[in-house]
């Protein structure tokens, strides 16, 4: 094995919502340079970057938590809290700093939504058309 999880043949990829993730930042980045609100994007991208960081942690936190086979290795619930506990601090840093517009910072984080959407809505076309 080259240290990346194998993917059974129609499960979900987190890859490919990673990719999906990417997309919708790109969109919503897109979306706001072309409403003319050129204040929102930094903050955006931070937010969009902030989605996709948590996304790609959580995939890692998940490929090493069941790499042991049929078990699931124990470190896994301690680093899913303080993944999540960095996140929390990481946002509240962030919307306190005053540094980006708040809006454009959660249009940012929506990627993370919007991007698993895209993918769940992916994965729907492709099992109708089987």
């Amino acid at each position: 094995m080259t240290g990346h999880a194998k993917e059974e043949p129609g499960a979900p990829s987190l890859r490919s919502a990673e990719r999906k993730i990417l997309l919708s930042a790109g969109v919503v980045l897109g979306g706001i340079a072309v409403a003319g609100r050129f204040r929102m994007l930094p903050g955006a991208a931070v937010g969009a970057a902030i989605a996709y960081g948590n996304f790609f942690l959580i995939r890692k936190i998940l490929e090493k938590a069941f790499s042991g086979g049929g078990s699931v290795r124990k470190g896994f619930i301690v680093q899913y809290v303080l993944k999540f506990f960095g996140l929390v601090a990481v946002v509240y840093l962030v919307v306190r700093s005053g540094w980006f517009d708040v809006l454009g910072f959660l249009l940012g984080l929506s990627c993370l939504f919007l991007g698993v959407l895209l993918e769940g809505l992916a994965r729907a076309a492709s099992m109708k058309t089987k």
